[in-house]
């Protein structure tokens, strides 16, 4: 018998953002077929959020980083690099859960206003 390590919360919420977010994009495909779509990956200290591009014919292309969630506190931040966040907390990721419409396909709402 094998057990799986109990889901974070962070991680859990991630999802679920995740699957909202990619719903909603998927409904504003444009007129070549193509949309945005969000996948995850958990690191030793961050959930690292990749933002990928669908095309027809099951093509995709991958845009890069599209935030990093602390996986202990669920601080979202706009990413500096592909390994790393820039500083300073941009949202919760429970405000994003509660918010949705707020994640656009272009990263622009973790800029600092």
């Amino acid at each position: 018998m094998t057990f799986c390590a109990p889901q974070h919360k962070t991680e859990y919420l991630t999802e679920c953002l995740i699957e909202v977010v990619n719903n909603l994009w998927k409904l504003k495909i444009t007129k070549f077929g193509s949309y945005s779509k969000l996948e995850y990956s958990v690191g030793k200290k961050y959930i690292k959020v990749k933002n990928i591009r669908m095309h027809r014919h099951d093509l995709t292309t991958d845009y890069g980083v599209f935030m990093f969630i602390d996986k202990e506190t669920g601080a979202c931040y706009k990413p500096a690099s592909y390994k790393s966040p820039a500083k300073g907390i941009r949202f919760q990721i429970e405000q994003l859960v509660e918010n949705p419409e707020i994640v656009d396909n272009y990263g622009s709402f973790l800029y600092v206003r």
